[in-house]
């Protein structure tokens, strides 16, 4: 019953990142906003993490074998890791694009009405998310 609620909510994840990933990139390159486009990398990051989360679970579930006595928790560590290297390449492609604005001199933000209610969405979303978690 547990392996099946978190496989559901690794699916359910999957698939809401996927919606935030498509509103957030489309909005924010129709704005142009690095903050709104940034926002969808932290998605697609969200995404690649529920993926492997959806994958560990399955390796979670099996018992120990010859080869793994203690069973297959140590796939925690490394899904954290890729988690943590996959984070840490975003913040440098977000700085890089923030730089990359900065020194071109756009500043300028079009379309605000439609990307506030796209992050109020991502927002709301969130809330939802953590309030069931906890």
């Amino acid at each position: 019953m547990k392996q099946r609620l978190k496989t559901r909510a690794a699916i359910a994840s999957i698939a809401s990142n996927s919606v935030l990933i498509a509103m957030k990139l489309s909005v924010g390159v129709l704005m142009p906003s690095v903050s709104v486009i940034s926002e969808a990398v932290h998605s697609g990051l969200d995404l690649v993490a529920a993926i492997i989360a959806f994958i560990s679970v399955s390796f979670l579930a099996k018992p120990a074998d010859r080869k793994h006595n203690f069973g297959h928790g140590k796939i925690e560590n490394i899904t954290a890791t890729i988690e943590a290297v996959l984070i840490s390449a975003a913040a440098i492609y977000i700085i890089y694009e923030a730089v990359q604005k900065l020194e071109r001199g756009n500043s300028g933000v079009e379309g605000l009405g439609i990307g506030t209610i796209v992050m109020g969405i991502s927002a709301g979303g969130k809330l939802y998310n953590i309030t069931i978690h906890v």
